[in-house]
């Protein structure tokens, strides 16, 4: 059974269930109703049953009897946090969904996406930080403290049901389906950003994210799992990576109030808490995982370029871009002056009409 399937992780992750060796079906729970267009082949591997419901939804209890492997990935609404979805997760429902397979299921193997911002993001962090550091997510950051009460809710039940539970925290993750959003968030070291720098970061592919589930299920994992690449990027890594690009560094507390606004007015791209997440490190050592035999394809370089390729403005050269400046700036003059005289003629006409 898969949470959050109609997430670009759940999507990918249900793809791959389907195709593992000894699962004879697949339910895809939160997932587009029309299976085709979640899964256009997977050979003749298991049967797919779409449940497109929330997940305090009645209607579940009757498609979970058989349910032996839970992987909870979702749903997540709000803004995004990074390609894993948005940065709020309903915890009540959760709470009574885990209720519901608790009386019908026998789970025995389960692994729940957090996030490695559990860790908070702190000055005095070691660089990397490893499973045995404490959780203590910045209570400024309601996506960190969300997760870290998943992961408390979802280990005692598991521990209650007699089932493994293995907690995946990834780094920022990214993909494709979250260009936009990557381009426009802190991580992008574009926009706005908090004065002083950003603190080390790390990115893994959706794809890499993907097979880590997978392999910490076959290997019926328990406990906390870092997910990165190997390495981290500096704030001038990524800075070279992104190209050419509007900055405006404001004070924290300015930053977030103006990142608040923006989210008001439907114009922000991220949590604006995640703003104070960039200020301090939280970059993840993948030993663990490294030992199960997963192994990453992609770095925290070549992640970031594909779901980052630039804008149309960063790809020109920088003459074209002095060329298209100047042929703007014109234009916009050219307007100016094709306004103001319409306006000067209209005044005019008006103040020589004869009086009624």
């Amino acid at each position: 059974m898969v949470t959050g399937a109609q997430l670009p992780i759940g999507r990918r992750v249900v793809i791959a269930a389907l195709a593992e060796p000894g699962v004879d079906r697949v339910i895809a729970v939160g997932a587009d109703p029309d299976p085709r267009r979640l899964v256009k082949e997977h050979g003749d591997g298991a049967e797919l049953v779409v449940a497109p419901f929330a997940l305090d939804d009645a209607r579940l209890a009757s498609l979970v009897s058989d349910a032996a492997h839970l992987i909870l990935l979702g749903p997540r609404e709000g803004l995004d946090i990074d390609g894993t979805g948005g940065s709020d997760i309903d915890l009540v429902a959760t709470r009574a969904f885990l209720a519901t397979l608790a009386g019908v299921a026998q789970i025995t193997t389960m692994a729940v996406l957090s996030s490695a911002l559990v860790y908070g993001a702190r000055p005095e962090n070691p660089v990397p930080l490893t499973e045995s550091a404490a959780v203590r997510p910045n209570s400024l950051i309601g996506a960190a403290t969300q997760r870290a009460e998943l992961e408390h809710l979802c280990s005692v039940w598991a521990a209650s049901q007699r089932a493994t539970c293995a907690i995946m925290r990834p780094c920022v993750v990214v993909g494709p389906e979250n260009e936009k959003w990557l381009a426009r968030s802190p991580w992008s070291t574009a926009g706005l950003l908090v004065s002083g720098g950003l603190a080390p970061v790390q990115f893994v592919h959706l794809d890499d994210l993907t097979t880590a589930i997978i392999e910490v299920c076959r290997a019926r994992y328990n406990g906390p799992i870092n997910v990165a690449p190997d390495g981290w990027l500096s704030v001038n890594d990524v800075r070279a990576l992104k190209g050419p690009a509007a900055r405006l560094r404001l004070g924290r507390s300015l930053a977030h109030g103006l990142a608040r606004l923006g989210e008001r007015f439907g114009v922000a791209a991220s949590d604006p808490d995640i703003l104070v997440a960039t200020t301090a490190p939280w970059v993840v050592d993948n030993a663990k995982l490294r030992s199960l035999g997963w192994i990453p394809t992609q770095s925290n370089e070549e992640a970031y370029v594909d779901s980052d390729r630039g804008s149309a403005w960063s790809r020109l050269p920088p003459p074209d871009r002095q060329k298209l400046l100047l042929g703007v700036a014109g234009c916009i003059g050219v307007a100016l002056i094709a306004t103001a005289t319409a306006f000067v003629r209209k005044k005019f006409t008006e103040s020589h009409s004869p009086a009624r």
